[in-house]
């Protein structure tokens, strides 16, 4: 229990700034409960995370990410953090 309670203190202290950084702390917060249900829960964030940063689900990430819809016409534009999403500045993805 005292592993559990270290890792919640951990997390409780910890800011996210991205979606990506919330998603792995409620995945830490998940695992560390260990609940029924807990394990597949942390997956589902973890699983999220990976679609963030693939760009194949919208969200904000501290990795630079380039427009997945600019990258198949052959152009590289870095995704920017505007209304709390990251967003292609050119074609203003994923929109």
């Amino acid at each position: 229990m005292h592993v559990a309670t270290t890792t919640r203190e951990r997390l409780r202290k910890e800011l996210p700034e991205t979606e990506t950084e919330w998603r792995s702390l409620a995945a830490g917060a998940h695992r560390s409960r260990a609940f029924p249900g807990d394990e597949a829960a942390a997956r589902t964030h973890e699983l999220a995370i990976w679609e963030i940063r693939r760009g194949l689900l919208p969200g904000t990430s501290n990795e630079i990410r380039f427009c997945p819809r600019c990258l198949k016409r052959g152009s590289r534009y870095m995704l920017l953090e505007i209304g709390g999403m990251d967003r292609c500045g050119t074609c203003n993805w994923p929109s």
